[in-house]
């Protein structure tokens, strides 16, 4: 398992240099690989818990792969939808780690959960206006900026459940995922720069280092 997380921190290393350097042809070898080897990691130390966080990585891989060709729209398209099923993976997964199997019993904090509902409306309505989608992606933002504050909210529920390192790693990834994916959506309308690209691909690795490796020491 070691080995599997120390080529998965090398391949994120090299993946942010050959960022900052403009090596594209690098950059693009590089983004494909980190993701395997974290899956591998998973898959070897997971013990036979959680299935779900496997589909997960996988949909994420696929749309890293999707989005090197993200300046066409089909390709962004699909690349949003892979991500948006790899954030329904990790939804079931935390319900999961609720206690909730079959929808019935788990453990739930009311109080967090209707204290942060209007929090997360605000917070997605400020979103939207900080990305300005086109007119027709305004309906594919609003539902995966909603799916991903679902993951979100119900990583604050597994965290108060579990107040431990790895409760915590849980609670940051999906954070780092939710900044990491507002930034995406908000270049995705614009021109990108180096350091913008940097700054996404390092929140989104530590995003899924975070997950995994918070699932893992559950």
């Amino acid at each position: 398992m070691h080995i599997f997380l120390a080529i998965f921190a090398t391949v994120s290393i090299a993946q942010i240099i050959f960022i900052l350097l403009g090596k594209k042809r690098f950059r693009q070898i590089s983004k494909i690989l980190i993701i395997p080897p974290l899956l591998a990691a998973y898959i070897v130390g997971m013990e036979g818990q959680l299935f779900f966080p496997i589909p997960a990585l996988i949909f994420g891989w696929i749309g890293d792969i999707l989005l090197l060709r993200k300046d066409k729209a089909i390709y962004f398209k699909l690349g949003l939808t892979s991500f948006l099923l790899g954030h329904l993976c990790y939804i079931i997964t935390f319900i999961q780690c609720l206690g909730f199997f079959g929808f019935s019993g788990g453990s739930f904090n009311i109080t967090v959960f209707a204290v942060s509902i209007p929090l997360a409306i605000i917070f997605g309505f400020i979103s939207f206006h900080f990305i300005k989608p086109s007119r027709e992606m305004k309906i594919p933002v609003i539902i995966y900026m909603a799916v991903l504050e679902t993951v979100f909210l119900l990583a604050l529920q597994v965290f108060i459940f579990n107040l431990s390192f790895a409760g915590a790693l849980i609670f940051l990834g999906c954070l780092f995922f939710l900044i990491s994916d507002l930034v995406l959506a908000y270049y995705a309308f614009r021109m990108i720069k180096r350091l913008g690209a940097a700054f996404i691909m390092t929140f989104y690795i530590m995003a899924q280092a975070g997950i995994i490796l918070g699932l893992m020491s559950l």
